[in-house]
């Protein structure tokens, strides 16, 4: 984790943009109940329930500390982290860039790493892999945290309602995270039952 940290560090201190990036799936439970109560019969309930998720790629500016957010169209993969990694690359416009994957499997494909090298399409990218086994050390994994405990005593009505507040809150304020300054990490001493 060193070598990461002083590499961002190099990149840092010669100009580089440099994106802590990784995805994040919400889900949104709708929940409709009915009863009704009959002359001489017992109470009856009845539930409803639908899941609807989004999932979102994210990358987190070690310099602006601002987050890009865009939605993913179906599931988490590598075509939908290459359409991501183009968008925030036209949407840079610092000319070197660097960004520092989450660990999954799909970020090391070699359909993805092919796209870095001169003339191919994600040229102007540099990636930078974390340790293995290492998210907590991902500062956008804070992002994500901080967001879903920010919106998760809210029951709203609809999926486009807590998507929406997810994303005003992650693009919103400034994040002020970087491999220097990650919160710690809440441990619990719970005894065991």
């Amino acid at each position: 984790m060193a070598e990461v940290k002083a590499q961002v560090k190099d990149l840092l201190d010669a100009g580089w943009e440099v994106y802590a990036a990784d995805e994040v799936r919400l889900e949104h439970e709708t929940e409709t109940r009915r009863m009704w109560l009959p002359r001489g019969q017992r109470t009856k309930l009845s539930v409803n329930r639908q899941k609807t998720a989004q999932s979102f790629f994210g990358a987190l500016s070690l310099t602006s500390k601002k987050v890009k957010l865009y939605p993913i169209e179906g599931n988490q993969n590598t075509e939908q982290i290459i359409g991501a990694l183009d968008r925030l690359q036209r949407e840079t416009r610092t000319e070197k860039i660097a960004v520092v994957p989450g660990g999954a499997r799909f970020h090391h494909a070699k359909m993805l790493t092919g796209l870095y090298e001169p003339g191919r399409l994600l040229e102007r990218i540099t990636p930078i892999h974390l340790p293995p086994y290492a998210p907590d050390h991902n500062p956008v994994e804070h992002v994500w945290n901080a967001a879903k405990s920010n919106i998760a005593t809210i029951q709203h009505e609809t999926p486009e309602e807590t998507f929406g507040a997810f994303a005003s809150y992650v693009t919103g304020p400034a994040f002020d995270y970087d491999f220097e300054r990650l919160p710690l990490r809440e441990t619990r001493n719970d005894p065991a039952p």
